[in-house]
C-alpha cells in the first residue's frame, strides 16, 4: 500500500448516496473527469444557484424602475 503525504487545504465530508447513484455519475462524467471533480463541480454549482436570491414572478412582471 502506497502512503504519501495527505493533501492539504481540503475539507473532507463523507457522503452516502442512494443505490445506483455512483453508476449514474460515472455514466455522465466527461472524459478523464474523476468522481471527486464531478462532485466538486456539482456542489459549487448548487452553492452558486442557492446563493442568488430567486426573483419572484411578481418581480419579473413588474416594470423596471428608473
Amino acid at each position: 500500500m502506497k502512503r504519501g503525504r495527505p493533501k492539504r487545504n481540503f475539507d473532507q465530508i463523507p457522503g452516502r448516496f442512494p443505490e445506483g447513484t455512483i453508476d449514474r455519475i460515472d455514466s455522465v462524467r466527461e472524459g478523464g473527469e474523476t468522481r471527486t471533480a464531478f462532485l466538486q463541480t456539482a456542489v459549487e454549482g448548487e452553492i452558486a444557484r442557492r446563493s442568488h436570491p430567486r426573483r419572484s414572478a411578481e418581480t419579473l412582471d413588474a416594470p423596471d424602475e428608473g
